[in-house]
């Protein structure tokens, strides 16, 4: 008997607007790095045709399985969360072997996740209540009155503190506590919680946990002749014996001096220009008018902001020091 044709009609999805539909910390990340693939991702609908691959999805798969704790209070709900999160992987890109092998990494990492927090003296896992629930924060930008949404999924909240995970190749402690005060994700959510409850949050759970087989990964490699389950056995041995390794969370105690350094030295004025270049960008007659406020970022550009290096001014940016520099001489 032939199999039943299904047709699906393409839904209709309302033209996206920051201001309306709220703009998210990926988005503003991808207009930081790149307008044009800003404007062909969010305004234009299109996205590119990728492999699965584990430095995104890995993350995915370890997010979910917090969530799933989170939620149900146990193990099992951690892991069929990570289940469910594998199979939308897998329906989207196609079922294969290094997906499945990240699926059972991603339960063994956040099993180790829990073990670690749970009973933790200053922070427990058990205070979060909840996870992944969206947040919507009006800002009204005080240079031009014009008002944009702060659009996001927390990944943990209680009472008055948030939790943000994120999954890396690489992390360096000392560096995320000097540079804290300037990074974009972690004041991104702790801004909007504050506008949105009114309280500054009384703490800041900013959580990294280390991808293994990164380019920064100093544990197991697999061996000629060792089979991915060996290999998956020896990691999670590593992890087990070398938890700082893997695991590494920065608690914030948030000031008003702080909201408001990053809200007036990065936000609102990155905000404005945003939305600058948005009016621009879905203007019709944009090529009729000045332009300056888009452009295709070029080729052959070194940045160390977003290769994660250091950068010349770093002690003065941090610190307001001026060791290490000196004046220009000019004759």
């Amino acid at each position: 008997m032939p199999k039943k044709i299904v047709k699906f009609e393409e839904k209709k999805r309302e033209p996206w607007n920051p201001q309306k539909h709220g703009i998210s910390v990926s988005c503003l990340n991808l207009w930081l790095q790149d307008r044009y693939a800003c404007e062909m991702s969010y305004i234009r609908n299109w996205e590119a045709v990728e492999e699965w691959n584990s430095k995104m999805k890995y993350g995915n798969l370890v997010q979910a399985g917090i969530e799933g704790y989170i939620k149900t209070g146990m193990v099992k709900g951690a892991f069929r969360f990570i289940q469910t999160e594998y199979k939308e992987q897998a329906d989207t890109y196609g079922l294969n072997r290094d997906m499945t092998w990240h699926s059972k990494l991603a339960e063994h990492t956040v099993n180790a996740f829990i073990k670690r927090y749970k009973n933790d003296k200053i922070l427990p896992l058990s205070i979060i209540e909840k996870s992944e629930e969206n947040l919507r924060a009006k800002v009204t930008l005080p240079f031009s009155g014009r008002e944009i949404i702060l659009n996001m999924y927390i990944d943990g909240e209680w009472d008055q503190g948030i939790m943000e995970n994120k999954c890396r190749g690489a992390f360096n402690r000392e560096s995320i506590a000097r540079e804290i005060k300037w990074d974009l994700q972690y004041n991104y959510y702790l801004i909007a919680k504050y506008l949105t409850s009114g309280v500054i949050p009384s703490k800041v759970w900013y959580q990294h946990i280390l991808r293994p087989g990164s380019f920064g990964y100093r544990g197991p490699r697999k061996r000629k002749t060792e089979s991915m389950e060996g290999l998956l056995g020896r990691i999670v041995v590593h992890m087990e014996e070398n938890p700082d390794t893997y695991f590494y969370r920065f608690i914030g105690r948030p000031t008003e001096e702080d909201i408001s350094r990053f809200s007036y030295g990065c936000l609102y004025p990155m905000l404005e220009a945003f939305l600058d270049w948005y009016e621009y960008v879905t203007d019709e007659d944009r090529y009729a008018k000045p332009n300056h406020v888009d452009w295709i970022t070029p080729y052959g550009i070194y940045n160390p902001f977003t290769m994660g290096t250091e950068e010349r001014f770093r002690a003065n940016r941090l610190t307001g020091s001026t060791a290490g520099l000196r004046r220009k001489v000019f004759k």
